[in-house]
């Protein structure tokens, strides 16, 4: 997922702080890392520490309400 991240900042021509990612488990750590915003979604605590944000309670639109 890492690598398809990074893959799709250069097709996109951006840059990674203005990448968001979302991911639930541990193997998303690394493409976190690659993202300039990560969201961790009911995630383990271990994700959550990666995080940038961390949504445990609110569906996947909650995402919206961290750029409103």
């Amino acid at each position: 997922k890492a690598a398809r991240v990074r893959e799709e900042i250069v097709a996109l021509g951006t840059t990674s702080e203005h990448t968001v990612v979302i991911g639930d488990g541990a193997n998303d750590i690394p493409m976190m890392a690659a993202a300039g915003v990560s969201i961790a979604y009911r995630a383990k605590p271990v994700v959550r520490e990666h995080a940038t944000h961390a949504l445990d309670y609110s569906g996947l639109d909650g995402v919206l309400n961290l750029f409103l």
